[in-house]
């Protein structure tokens, strides 16, 4: 019997998600999308030849549904945009744990990982010193996740327990005529499993080694339906040691440092928790989502004071949100929402600047509440358009160092003049700046049986960085009957600086200091994508050519004592990627993709003439990447191998005005292999999968481009265990 809605108490409401986890029985085993809960019988008998098999499928990237695009449910093929889709087969079949690994391979995308965040440039760019990623807007089911203070992102096992990843919609190119600021070069969006797809709870176990170090994780997984809600939670931590790293020779300043030996110490301890209920309303369906990443690493390589044994970064970050979708008759959608955000250093943090005597302790920080509403209207059967406005004021934080003494002063007859754990306030402490912005779009989208054409723009008008334009247009033919899609598309955006950006205090010479007359960056980008699907299963090849122009683009320049980020340059990249996937044998199956990303054009302002010219900083021209994966039908195996080729990368701009000329660090070749299994009943009706990933197989240990006199080492050769049992 349906349950009505409007007659059940709050009691039973608690009652009904709590006993969840329990009361659904397994999911329906369906790849990429959200199956419906399965009754609670037991299962009928699997044949590991077929049942797999279907399993390990690589999906069609052109099949794949993509929402991310247009906010509207479409094909792959017939979106306007360069995308690709990564789904929960793929992440566990190649044993990632984290969308930094989700990322590498993927075309178009370079990840710098100074061992604490993951800064990952887009078709040729990044976003420079403290980035982390801040050229691209990263979504978990449609809400930014950024950290505020610098725009950046988090990459690593601490946005996510990877294991609630239904698919990963990854868009190269501008999106802010949809996103606004931020959305500058590309959009990620995580799409998390359903409670239906969950169907119980899981455990996963994780045992690593790294630098020869033992470590590893878990993480706990809920989630269930009935008819009345749907809900997930999940919480996942890590610990990792990588002691025994060095700075690479290719460091300027590397004699420096050398007396101070390897890193010690050097521990990550990621953290995450997401949660999700929607419950159906009488009309429409109401959802509260939460998430909260915990960044907690040393800072042995971090560029201003680096192997000091002393630094943690600990960074607290957490988002909420309460949405409502309606459906106001056949043919409009309501969607309104409004969310709140915080941001800042948790009490773990410190920084150390080389003298026993005293820790810096950053205060910076972020919050604010943010609101929208959105409509969709089908004018006609084949024309929509989706429209709508949004609000966000934040309070930012100045981040300054205040000055932690870690030894008391003495007197010249011994007695205490300073006691230990006395603070002395950096410049600036307690200063607070407010961003608001406000701002509304429009999207047309025409699509017929072969051809679809999208229209849209967006207005943001921000107290401090003015009113910004951003445009996007679409033509594309994908016929439903035919696996072909032709895409010519266009579009603009705009990066607007961070609060870090603008108004940050230095933690001594060299470090970064705020530029309150930085100005937004703007992008706009010309693509041609073609993508021919070659029949019978055997797979698919697709290819894409850009152009992008970036005006005002931001580069740290020294400004006396100090780093300043500033407008400095304008310049257009152009380039292409492609993506083959194809079946040689049933249970062969092959990917080759691969890039290319060349500054074309570029002008300098006046604070770079007589500067080192560099071109493409941190980010390699090539890059080719090749995946193998062999399915063992007798062991109920598959085996996937990894190799990547990457081009030399330049060096940052600040360590060639350290050497008095630009250097490139060299190519390498990045191996990876992972043994995995699909779900396999061995305690009844409950599943268990594992894999067996090994990072860096040929352990190259290369060196990845640094700041202010260093670069940074990579980890080597790593092996992680991943166990995952449904309960």
């Amino acid at each position: 019997m349906r349950l009505s809605p409007t007659k059940v108490s709050l009691s039973r409401v608690l009652r009904l998600i709590v006993g969840m986890a329990s009361a659904v029985g397994p999911a329906a085993h369906a790849q990429g999308t959200s199956a419906p809960a399965a009754t609670p019988t037991s299962p009928a008998p699997r044949t590991p030849h077929e049942d797999d098999f279907e399993a390990i499928e690589v999906d069609s990237q052109m099949e794949q549904p993509v929402i991310s695009s247009t906010k509207l449910p479409k094909r792959a093929a017939s979106v306007p945009a360069v995308v690709t889709v990564i789904n929960a087969v793929e992440i566990q079949a190649r044993g990632y744990t984290s969308l930094a690994e989700i990322l590498r391979g993927v075309p178009g995308f370079y990840d710098v990982y100074d061992l604490v965040t993951h800064n990952v440039g887009v078709r040729g760019i990044n976003g420079g010193a403290q980035a982390s990623g801040n050229v691209l807007k990263l979504m978990i089911d449609g809400q930014p996740v950024d950290f505020r203070s610098t725009t950046g992102n988090f990459f690593g096992e601490e946005l996510i327990p990877i294991d609630m990843i239904e698919r990963v919609e990854i868009i190269r190119g501008p999106a802010s005529a949809l996103y606004g600021a931020n959305a500058f070069l590309g959009v990620v969006n995580i799409i998390v499993k359903s409670g239906a797809r969950l169907a119980g709870a899981r455990v996963v176990g994780n045992g690593a080694l790294e630098q020869g170090h033992p470590g590893g994780g878990g993480a706990l997984i809920v989630g269930g339906s009935t008819e009345l809600a749907d809900f997930v939670a999940g919480a996942s931590g890590f610990y990792f040691d990588r002691s025994g790293l060095t700075l690479p020779d290719s460091s300027p300043k590397g004699a420096r440092y050398t007396l101070r030996g390897d890193s010690t110490g050097d521990l990550s301890r990621p953290k995450s928790v997401f949660s999700r209920l929607a419950t159906n309303l009488p009309v429409g369906r109401l959802t509260l989502m939460g998430s909260l990443q915990n960044l907690d690493s040393s800072g042995e390589f971090q560029e201003t004071f680096p192997l000091t044994h002393r630094t943690r970064v600990s960074l607290l970050n957490q988002n909420y949100r309460l949405s409502y979708n309606a459906d106001l008759g056949t043919k409009v959608t309501l969607q309104a929402q409004v969310n709140y955000f915080s941001g800042g250093p948790t009490g773990a943090e410190r920084f150390s600047i080389a003298d026993p005597k005293f820790l810096l302790r950053r205060e910076v920080g972020a919050s604010g509440i943010g609101g929208a509403v959105e409509l969709g209207w089908q004018v006609l059967q084949r024309l929509n358009f989706t429209g709508g406005a949004d609000y966000v004021i934040e309070d930012h934080l100045t981040q300054t160092f205040d000055t932690v003494l870690t030894q008391p002063t003495l007197g010249a007859d011994g007695s205490v003049l300073v006691p230990p754990g006395t603070v002395t306030p950096g410049a600036r402490a307690g200063e607070h700046h407010s961003f608001r912005n406000i701002g509304a779009y429009l999207q047309g989208l025409f699509q017929s049986s072969d051809w679809s054409a999208t229209v849209g723009g967006r207005v943001d008008e921000h107290n401090i960085y003015g009113a910004n334009l951003s445009l996007r247009a679409g033509l594309v033919y994908a016929p439903a009957a035919t696996p072909v899609s032709l895409k010519l598309l266009y579009g603009s955006s705009f990066k607007a600086p961070s609060a870090v950006q603008l108004y940050t205090q230095p933690r001594g010479p060299l470090d970064l200091i705020g530029n309150p007359e930085l100005k937004a960056q703007t992008a706009q980008t010309a693509e041609l994508a073609a993508a021919y699907g070659f029949g019978h299963e055997r797979g698919e090849i697709s290819v894409d050519l850009f152009g992008t122009r970036v005006n005002g683009r931001v580069e740290f320049v020294q400004r006396g004592l100090f780093l300043s980020a500033q407008n400095v340059l304008d310049e257009t990249v152009a380039g292409g990627e492609f993506d083959l996937r194809y079946s040689i044998l049933r249970e062969l199956r092959l990917r080759f993709s691969g890039g290319v990303a060349h500054t074309v054009n570029k002008t300098v302002g006046p604070l770079l003439v007589g500067a080192p010219d560099v071109t493409n900083p941190l980010y390699p021209t090539y890059q080719a990447n090749l995946f193998g994966d062999y399915w063992l039908t007798a062991a109920g195996l598959r085996v996937s191998v990894e190799v990547s080729y990457v081009g030399p990368r330049t060096s940052s701009q600040s360590n060639a005005l350290v050497v008095g000329e630009s250097y490139t660090l060299p190519a390498y070749v990045f191996t990876a292999a992972t043994l995995s299994t699909a779900g396999r009943r061995l305690f009844g009706d409950r599943e268990t999968s594992a894999s067996l990933r090994v990072s860096d197989l040929l352990g190259q240990q290369w060196a990845e481009p640094g700041f202010t006199g260093t670069d940074t080492p990579t980890l080597g050769r790593t092996v992680m265990l991943t166990l995952v049992q449904q309960l």
